[in-house]
Parts: C-alpha cells; structure tokens; sequence
C-alpha cells in the first residue's frame, strides 16, 4: 500500500499555538470524545478507524477562530464572546499500519472531553474520565456487562459515581 505521509501529516492547523479562551496549548495531552472518525474515506491511504472514547491525543495545531462570536457575546462566562476553536492532534497510543500516529486535523474543539466545563477526572485519583453533574461525579464508563438502555436513566448506567461532597 503507497501512504502520502508527507500529505497526512500536513494537517491545516500544525504549528498555528493560537491563545484561546479553552487554555490550551500545542502539546497538551486530552482525551477524545464520543464520536471521533480518523482517515475518513481512506484518507491519503490509511483505513478509517473510529477513535474511542477517552483515547489520548496530543495537541499539534490550536486555531482561535471568529466563528460564532456573535452568538455567544455575554451569553456565557466560558465562552465571553470568543468564537470557536478549531484543534489538529495525534493520538498518543494509536498507530496507522505504518507506524505513524494516527492523525486528526482541524477538528472542533468539542471533540475532546476537555472542552466540557463539567468534564473531570474521578477524584479518587483512578484517572478515571467522568462529568460532573449536580454536585455527583459520573464515570464515562458503562457498568460491566450492561447495554445502553435509552428508556433508563443514563446515571443509572455508570460504572462508578461520587457524591462530591462526601469528599469533604
């Protein structure tokens, strides 16, 4: 199979370290979210793959863009009034055919776990990748051998939780 490495790791954004209202930086280590396709449509010769979620990427590219400024103006302490961020990264543990990282190019921020102000890592100091809602910690993780159930509450379904304040 003949790979266009050159073209594939020629992502748009590589080497723009834009500041941005996430705090970001070229290097930084997050973690993808939900739904994250790689080499779509075999791209420059690699099979596509869909990333897992949780899976660590580094970040090589950071674009601070205008986009949607104007519909977040005061509307948020988060976002106050920045458009959106655009992000090119590698995969830290995941590998194409030929040894080069798997690489994801000017993908929006919210691809990554981090970009949710609720996101956390468990307290409990398992690493462990989770959310924050009402004041309870979350994981990300499904109760071994457990099927999604849509008609069941989703906090029902977690592997772990933490009420936060019992931390105290």
């Amino acid at each position: 199979m003949n790979y266009d490495i050159a073209k594939y790791r020629d992502t748009p954004n590589r080497h723009r370290a834009d500041p941005n209202y996430l705090g970001w930086r070229v290097g930084d280590i997050l973690h993808t979210g939900a739904v994250c396709r790689a080499n779509g449509y075999d791209y420059c010769g690699f099979p596509e793959m869909e990333l897992p979620l949780g899976t660590r990427v580094r970040i090589i590219g950071i674009h601070q863009t205008d986009l949607n400024r104007s519909y977040r103006s005061g509307r948020s302490v988060l976002y106050d009034g920045h458009g959106d961020v655009y992000v090119d990264f590698e995969c830290v543990d995941l590998k194409n055919l030929d040894g080069t990282p798997v690489t994801c190019g000017n993908r929006h921020a919210w691809t990554l776990l981090e970009a949710n102000p609720d996101h956390m890592i468990c307290p409990d100091g398992s690493g462990d990748l989770g959310i924050v809602m009402g004041g309870v910690w979350y994981s990300y993780a499904q109760k071994p051998g457990t099927e999604t159930d849509h008609t069941k509450p989703w906090t029902d379904q977690r592997a772990k939780t933490l009420n936060l304040g019992d931390l105290s």
